[in-house]
């Protein structure tokens, strides 16, 4: 009983604590015992309408510099880490898609990192922006040493597209850097700076993910409020459930009215990852009058942390794994409810 008040106190800012322990959510006995479906019989619960999309070849052309441009093949040679575009085939709008979580430790870049390469692996342009700035790790999941990270951008040491890192399946990685203090105090117009380069990429993508830091700090609320719908990771532990609701809450009243979806991680069956969407979904709808998506969810599996300490995306190491299947099902909904058009 005395840990359950420590949790409390801690996360009571605004009676955030008080809330969630009126809707049982801060009760360990939350989760009653029922029968476990398969894992492989279960479907994600799909909300609302949802728009199809097309998949198109995965082709990936910047133009830097139009004015030097000698024909519509002109080589750019701005880094030996990315392929070149021309401007005719540049695209509009890429979907902005936002990773973030309320407590850190729930699995949030893992499933960034697999959600961006199976995109990727299905022919779509797809950019990952490490945005855990001063400690980004996105790159250590899959095996990619950037040679150079947001840090050079902002130093004005390079152009935001020469930070690009082939990743697997054509995916391009931008990293926040790691281990670098000043990054992790990055003031506003430094975060400023980085959401115009980024904002300024989407004609060169199909899909964003930007994968940020745990918490409610003025970065990641900043990425936050320049997305197009924003997805939070949590699991069934209580304190990373009242943390979910808080960042939703905080953003929510800072005026965001995106879409916010929400994946449960680690879940250990369909109907544990069931109840902590019930048990958030009816928070936000009682106290903050606002509708939030169950987007789906990955299951507890231990080949998840055998790919991590192999630094490849389980998606690629152990394609039919159950962790697997389930991001493929996560990235089946991303693309029916991306409002970004593929052309076929």
């Amino acid at each position: 009983m005395r840990k359950s008040r420590c949790v409390e106190n801690s996360l009571d800012r605004g009676g955030i604590a008080a809330k969630l322990s009126a809707m049982g959510i801060m009760k360990r006995t939350c989760f009653p015992e029922k029968k476990k479906k398969r894992w492989d019989s279960h479907q994600p619960k799909k909300t609302g309408k949802v728009r199809p999309l097309g998949i198109r070849e995965s082709t990936w052309e910047v133009n830097e510099d139009p004015p030097k441009q000698t024909g519509k093949d002109a080589d750019l040679n701005v880094s030996e880490n990315r392929q070149v575009f021309s401007e005719n085939e540049a695209k509009k709008g890429a979907s902005l898609f936002v990773v973030t979580s309320g407590k850190g430790g729930v699995g949030k870049t893992t499933l960034s990192v697999n959600l961006a390469v199976e995109l990727a692996s299905r022919g779509l342009r797809t950019m990952l922006v490490d945005a855990d700035l001063g400690l980004a790790n996105a790159h250590i999941l899959m095996g990619v040493r950037p040679s150079l990270t947001l840090t050079d951008y902002l130093e004005d040491r390079c152009s935001v597209s020469e930070i690009l890192a082939e990743g697997p399946c054509g995916l391009k990685l931008i990293s926040g850097g790691q281990g670098i203090k000043e990054m992790a105090d990055l003031d506003a117009g430094g975060r400023k700076r980085i959401l115009d380069a980024i904002l300024d990429l989407r004609a060169y993508a199909d899909v964003i993910i930007i994968d940020t830091g745990a918490g409610v700090s003025s970065t990641v609320t900043d990425f936050v409020e320049a997305a197009d719908q924003t997805i939070v990771v949590t699991n069934a532990n209580f304190t990373a459930i009242a943390n979910a609701y808080g960042i939703i809450k905080v953003v929510t009243q800072d005026g965001y009215k995106q879409p916010i979806h929400l994946v449960v991680n680690r879940a250990r069956s369909p109907e544990e990852a069931e109840q902590v969407c019930e048990k958030l979904t009816g928070c936000t709808q009682k106290f903050l009058e606002m509708e939030i998506s169950y987007l789906g969810l990955v299951p507890e599996d231990p080949r998840v942390n055998r790919a991590i300490q192999k630094r490849t995306p389980f998606t690629q190491l152990f394609p039919d794994s159950t962790a697997s299947q389930y991001m493929k099902k996560l990235v089946d909904r991303i693309e029916q409810i991306s409002d970004q058009k593929i052309q076929t």
